[in-house]
């Protein structure tokens, strides 16, 4: 059921990132929902189907970009590693743990995914950096929303009548 539930999750992220967010930008940022999607995966659902799944999904975003072709991909199994061997050595139910990991997991995603940028269209060493701040605290607050989003549909019972 949990494999089930993120490949739904990760297939419906994939669409809205595709479709919806790539046309809503602030200051040349483009929010990433499949960041929190990533770390709420490795976190609550124990299933080893992670980096087939976001490997799949990183290609998926390369072909919507193709002058970053590799990018994203790079960026989720770097991302999915360092996840999975940090995963049994924190407690995500504490706040200020989720927090940090966020904020780590959007400064790697964004300073690689800067480092592409500033490297495939040469541009000067301050952009990337200013670019890098912003696009990380604004990811970071859409990321704790959507990990809270997550977590309380996790916390949720249904429970039908019986009839």
């Amino acid at each position: 059921m949990n494999s089930i539930l993120l490949i739904i999750l990760s297939i419906f992220g994939l669409f809205y990132q595709v479709l919806t967010l790539n046309e809503i930008t602030l200051y040349n940022y483009i929010p990433n929902i499949l960041i929190p999607l990533l770390i709420f995966s490795h976190f609550y659902l124990h299933i080893n189907l992670h980096s087939i799944l976001f490997f799949v999904i990183g290609i998926a975003l390369d072909c919507s970009n193709p002058p970053l072709f590799g990018t994203y991909t790079l960026s989720f199994m770097v991302l999915s590693y360092i996840i999975s061997t940090i995963r049994n050595h924190i407690d995500l139910h504490v706040f200020v743990n989720k927090l940090v990991m966020i904020l780590i997991c959007n400064g790697i995603f964004y300073l690689l995914y800067n480092l592409f940028v500033g490297i495939a269209f040469r541009q000067s060493f301050l952009t990337p950096i200013i670019s890098l701040f912003i696009s990380m605290i604004l990811n970071t607050i859409i990321s704790l929303f959507v990990i809270g989003l997550l977590d309380f549909i996790r916390l949720l019972k249904f429970e039908y009548p019986n009839e």
